[in-house]
């Protein structure tokens, strides 16, 4: 059973539920973002299947699945849209070039 928390509500679109004792989920239309689980040592908060970090407040850790990015780039796109952007830039350079000529 799934209760609605209607005390926990974020600007950004963010759902929390209560699953169950002791654990939060957040979704954003409909679509799983992340937990927050009660343990010993404080509050763990997981993001995409991802942990982001252990917080001793249940406010950061709902905080920390609010606002960390679910991933970020890595080293293949990021060299790939690098290379398309350079080559977007020397396509108009090569166009101005024979535009001006």
């Amino acid at each position: 059973m799934t209760q609605h928390v209607d005390d926990i509500a974020t600007d950004a679109g963010v759902h929390w539920t209560k699953p169950a004792r002791g654990a939060w989920a957040a979704d954003r239309n409909g679509r799983a973002l992340g937990e927050v689980r009660r343990e010993a040592h404080g509050f763990t908060a997981t993001r995409g299947g991802r942990r982001v970090g252990t917080y001793r407040s249940l406010g950061a850790a709902l905080d920390a699945v609010d606002h960390h990015h679910l991933t970020s780039p890595g080293p293949f796109w990021t060299l790939l849209l690098t290379t398309v952007n350079v080559g977007m830039v020397a396509a108009i350079s090569l166009i101005a070039t024979a535009i001006l000529r």
